[in-house]
């Protein structure tokens, strides 16, 4: 049965601390990268680096402790539902191979650390696809499989 779900306030303060705390930990794994040949990066990464150099140590762990909440709330959510189907981007997929496109509808997902599974099959006018996504809760990769593989047959049977 579907059901419209409203996600925990929690969660929208996850999506604001995923930039902080990616960065932050960005920053500590290329730290020799970025110590010793940061003129070999490339530019984004490079700016990236450049502005977490900034973060302080308090901020990344408020956005620890953020995101240990949002956790919580979300567990609380999968307990009235199976799977979450949800945007995978805001629209099309860009032309050429200059961008994966915006990462808005994955970020608080990779945050969580649970299981999503893009689902294909359908498509602008032009042919660029426009995805949908499964979200399960955390571990429950065969249940986000399995609804993945429910939602591209319905896709594929319509008209």
């Amino acid at each position: 049965m579907a059901a419209t779900v409203r996600p925990s306030p929690t969660l929208a303060e996850a999506f604001h601390a995923h930039g902080p705390l990616q960065n932050y930990e960005a920053r500590q794994a290329l730290a020799w990268e970025y110590d010793s040949h940061r003129a070999l990066l490339g530019p984004l990464l490079r700016q990236l680096l450049d502005e977490a150099q900034t973060i302080p140590a308090e901020a990344y762990d408020d956005a620890r402790s953020v995101a240990h909440r949002a956790r919580l709330a979300l567990k609380e959510t999968f307990r009235d539902v199976d799977v979450l189907l949800t945007y995978a981007a805001s629209g099309a997929a860009p032309e050429g191979l200059g961008s994966t496109g915006d990462s808005r509808f994955n970020r608080v997902w990779t945050l969580m650390g649970t299981p999503c599974v893009n689902v294909p099959g359908l498509k602008t006018e032009r042919g660029l696809p426009v995805g949908v996504q499964i979200v399960a809760t955390f571990g429950g990769d065969s249940q986000a499989l399995a609804a993945a593989a429910f939602v591209e047959d319905a896709l594929r049977r319509r008209p």
